[in-house]
């Protein structure tokens, strides 16, 4: 009852707080009026970036497969090192809302309104995995129905979005990325106490867990290719990233807080999965993304345990607010302003009702019970296989002559076709393909042919197209 009261405030706080900055410009709700320095900027990114893949997903990953698991998130702190470098300060210069404004400017409107959508679709999946690590973690610790959970968790964090925007969300991502660093460690803490002084414990981590970069389980082919361009490439042209960075008082801010976000987010990689690895060796045989409630349920004294699942709850509402923030912002600006002239103010109401939708397919898509990484590659693979590369063909726009036909169709190509690859486990493309061609593309580009192939495509038509179109 203790731990449950004082989650029920922490909750309570969010919603106060999101509802105090119900009356806001939409300056203010889109893009937090652009004012913030390197501190706040830097740990909202490090805030959105810990999700649920840092508090159940990484956990779960270092539980299976060891410190490989960390490359999840750690493909993404180096992603940044280029991004701080060459991007984050051209992007902020741009002055735009979304990322597919960056698009607009370069291809037209069309296929500003085509990557929307696109990333819309993708980006409910993503926010469902937010939601689905808040309502295992509510659920297994609190001994609460996973479904009943799941709507506490979707309303608080619905709710708490629709009120705030942009501006709440920045300025409460600094304290929940503390309070979320301090569960950890105190986390960490107990589970390190609990194994005690000697060395028996090490015995049931196999060997093979303490291997890095590579394992048995995790190869080359997942670090040099599949986890690059799968989780790498949000980080480089991300919706979520770049609203951050839109947020920055100037090019050199955003430069500054993107580097010193992957400063910290490389470290972090290694401390989840190193927590993985621990819990590994304390609970055997339960299920990987169990690793974190398990440890909670069991370890934490009552009282503390509250604190400390609010902190894992607070990461994962940093990361969904924004992903749900940036779905809907895209909605309401690139997908519906240009059927319908609105003011501002209708913008913003629209962007508000795009909230609620947003959030109530991702709680449709959570509530069918996915694992956390696999609705995450989801998002991922859509994503990625649609708009990243045409995103990033915008920086070099003067020499590759990427024209908007070629942009149009890469993500309507690219995109659909990793949608297919996702629908019954790939089925609707493996049959496009046959059996002879599924046959050969794995043999030419890897078992992850069907989320690697969409970007292959969408390259291909890209460049093709741009050149059949350029006379």
């Amino acid at each position: 009852m203790i731990d449950l009261m004082v989650l029920g405030g922490y909750f309570l706080v969010m919603l106060f707080v999101g509802w105090r900055g119900r009356r806001q410009s939409a300056e203010s709700f889109w893009i937090a009026e652009r004012r913030y320095l390197t501190g706040p900027v830097t740990l909202s990114l490090v805030a959105t970036i810990f999700g649920a893949s840092s508090t159940m997903g990484i956990i779960g990953l270092g539980y299976c497969r060891g410190l490989t698991g960390a490359w999840w998130s750690l493909i993404g702190g180096v992603a940044l090192i280029p991004f701080a470098f060459l991007l984050a300060g051209r992007v902020r210069a741009l002055n735009v809302y979304t990322l597919p404004d960056i698009l607009k400017k370069a291809y037209g409107e069309r296929v500003a309104v085509a990557a929307g959508v696109m990333i819309a679709v993708a980006w409910c999946g993503v926010i469902a995995a937010q939601l689905i690590a808040g309502a295992r973690l509510l659920s297994s610790v609190f001994s609460f129905d996973f479904q009943w959970a799941l709507v506490v968790v979707a309303s608080v964090f619905v709710l708490y979005t629709f009120w705030g925007g942009q501006l709440t969300v920045i300025k409460t991502d600094s304290w929940q990325f503390f309070l979320f660093l301090g569960g950890l460690l105190l986390s960490l803490a107990f589970l390190l106490l609990s194994q005690g002084m000697g060395r028996s414990w090490w015995q049931n981590i196999p060997n093979d867990h303490w291997h890095f970069p590579v394992s048995s389980t995790f190869g080359w082919y997942d670090v040099l290719a599949f986890y690059p361009l799968i989780v790498g490439l949000p980080y480089l042209v991300g919706p979520d990233i770049y609203s951050r960075v839109l947020c920055a008082k100037n090019n050199c801010v955003a430069r500054r807080s993107a580097l010193l976000a992957a400063v910290v987010v490389i470290p972090l990689s290694f401390l989840l999965a190193f927590f993985g690895l621990l819990a590994s060796a304390k609970f055997p045989g339960i299920a990987p993304e169990a690793a974190l409630p398990q440890t909670l349920s069991v370890l934490i004294p009552v009282g503390l345990k509250g604190f400390i699942a609010a902190g894992f709850l607070g990461a994962i509402m940093s990361s969904a607010d924004t992903c749900l923030l940036s779905a809907a912002t895209i909605l309401s600006l690139n997908v519906a302003g240009p059927f319908w002239r609105l003011s501002r103010g209708e913008h913003l109401k629209l962007t508000k009702a795009a909230v609620v939708t947003a959030g109530l397919v991702a709680w449709f898509i959570a509530s069918r019970q996915q694992g956390i990484i696999a609705s995450l590659l989801l998002g991922y693979t859509v994503f990625v296989g649609g708009v990243a590369l045409p995103t990033l063909a915008t920086f070099c726009h003067p020499w590759l002559k990427i024209t908007s036909s070629g942009a149009l169709w890469a993500i309507v190509v690219g995109g659909g076709t990793a949608i297919l690859g996702k629908i019954h486990g790939g089925g609707p493309m493996k049959a496009i393909l046959t059996k002879s061609g599924v046959a050969l593309i794995r043999l030419l580009i890897g078992p992850q042919y069907l989320s690697i192939l969409p970007i292959i495509l969408c390259l291909v038509v890209m460049v093709g197209v741009s050149r059949m179109t350029r006379s």
